[in-house]
């Protein structure tokens, strides 16, 4: 399978998950958007930022108000998921939102993703996404989502930014990328 052609896969995947995890459209919605964008970042057109690694983390933004607390395992976890721990930041500054999370006790390799969501985890686990344009669709740059992979030891990072100011966003949720509906955990902001 060539690159592009598993970064597509890879693509597909993700947007299943983006669609369950919201309630919203199906990844064949996400798939035909993508596609009429002009592609992926690869590809040139659609800017669907899901986290940069090497980004500065949220709670190191010069001059940012960051929010900060530590996830909480959520009753609707998979099995093998019950040490997961971590924390997540919220920085809110001119240039815009920054999110970071560091997690440890995940499946070694596994793939994740988390998204900013619009309540408090006390509320519906997280509720739905938090969108910057209610209208707007189910994805970047019009929500904010993190990809990431686990490292060998169960390790996860990742940082992502956003051009928009997030101040309505009230929670970060994790949950395998495959399986969305399997929310692992929740941290307020």
């Amino acid at each position: 399978m060539t690159l592009q052609k598993s970064f597509a896969a890879g693509i597909l995947v993700t947007c299943a998950a983006l669609s369950a995890c919201s309630g919203g459209s199906s990844a064949e919605d996400h798939s035909m958007h993508m596609q009429q964008s002009g592609g992926d970042q690869a590809g040139g057109g659609m800017q669907m930022n899901m986290g940069d690694p090497n980004a500065t983390p949220a709670k190191d933004v010069p001059g940012a108000e960051v929010r900060s607390n530590p996830f909480q395992l959520l009753p609707t976890r998979p099995p093998g998921l019950d040490q997961a721990q971590g924390t997540a930041w919220l920085a809110l500054h001119q240039a815009g939102t920054t999110v970071t999370l560091e997690m440890t006790g995940l499946q070694p390799n596994g793939k994740y993703m988390a998204h900013v969501h619009a309540k408090p985890c006390a509320e519906e686990n997280g509720g739905g996404h938090l969108k910057f344009d209610p209208a707007g669709p189910e994805m970047p740059p019009n929500e904010i989502h993190l990809a990431f992979t686990a490292d060998a030891s169960g390790k996860g990072f990742m940082t992502a930014e956003n051009d928009k100011r997030a101040d309505a966003a009230k929670s970060l949720v994790v949950h395998p990328a495959e399986f969305s509906d399997n929310r692992i955990a929740c941290a307020d902001f």
